[in-house]
């Protein structure tokens, strides 16, 4: 009898971790849309506004854009050589540039919007391409894109544009592999 008696006191106890907990806190604003602290909905609208004025319809202008990379293979081969090494950006390099106190080569590639044989600098002495750099810039890199779980080939067809011939061909069937 006591056993049962602790046994059903234990359960009750416990029962009360799962029912719904209710919430003190009170909702400013309805959950429709994304505002971030401090602000006002209609401050961050006026600030999102803006943006799209600025923007246009280019809206990648606020990343990463217009340099020209080279392959991570060829890096380390010029690296190993002692061609070329990491590149950092001179702390003040802005004003360095307007003062003439550095060349516009020194300044990384992709800071600087380039390339990195620095070709996009008028009088800069160009950086010797390698095998493996002209490769690259022909697509070379494209072949060893892969999506396989494997680490190359086809790699499997996801989205089923492939025909069964050639999933079998490959021997990646959807579904059946």
């Amino acid at each position: 009898m006591k056993t049962t008696c602790a046994f059903l006191a234990i359960c009750l106890a416990t029962s009360q971790a799962f029912t719904a907990q209710t919430s003190s806190v009170q909702r400013l604003a309805p959950l429709n849309a994304y505002v971030p602290a401090g602000l006002s909905a209609d401050e961050y609208r006026k600030i999102k506004d803006a943006d799209k004025k600025k923007l246009g319809n280019n809206l990648g202008g606020l990343g990463p854009r217009g340099f020209k990379s080279r392959s991570m293979q060829s890096w380390q081969e010029a690296y190993e050589r002692g061609e070329t090494g990491h590149s950092m950006v001179p702390f003040g390099y802005r004003n360095a540039l307007k003062n003439g106190e550095i060349k516009k080569e020194d300044v990384p590639y992709m800071v600087r919007g380039g390339s990195w044989d620095n070709s996009d600098v008028f009088g800069a002495k160009r950086k010797r391409w390698l095998k493996s750099d002209k490769e690259y810039a022909r697509g070379g890199y494209k072949k060893e894109q892969s999506a396989s779980i494997l680490g190359g080939g086809a790699g499997f067809d996801w989205a089923g544009t492939r025909s069964r011939e050639e999933n079998l061909k490959n021997k990646l069937v959807p579904g059946l592999s």
